[in-house]
């Protein structure tokens, strides 16, 4: 068994990681305008966990996620509006 990827597979990586890097540098913007340059790696850095965190959950234990995402956010529409930037996400970051 190899661990080495082939060319083929590592650029199609790269390309998946800098879409979903866009995207998420876009999902930022805001936070990022209104911070320090210096900071805005740690602050990128601490989206990608959580992102990745509300993924696991959502994939594993999906009435848990909706139960955590009504506890996060206890107004429908704040919820809609985050669905919407959810799905403008998904789109920009897998195409």
């Amino acid at each position: 068994m190899t661990t080495e990827r082939t060319p083929a597979t590592n650029e199609s990586l790269d390309t998946a990681w800098r879409r979903y890097a866009s995207a998420l540098l876009h999902s930022m913007e805001d936070v990022r305008a209104e911070t320090p340059e210096d900071l805005h790696p740690m602050l990128l850095e601490t989206a990608d966990y959580w992102l990745s965190l509300g993924l696991a959950i959502g994939t594993e234990q999906p009435e848990m996620a909706s139960r955590l995402l009504h506890l996060i956010e206890t107004e429908e529409s704040e919820r809609v509006e985050l669905t919407v930037d959810a799905q403008h996400f998904v789109a920009e970051a897998l195409g």
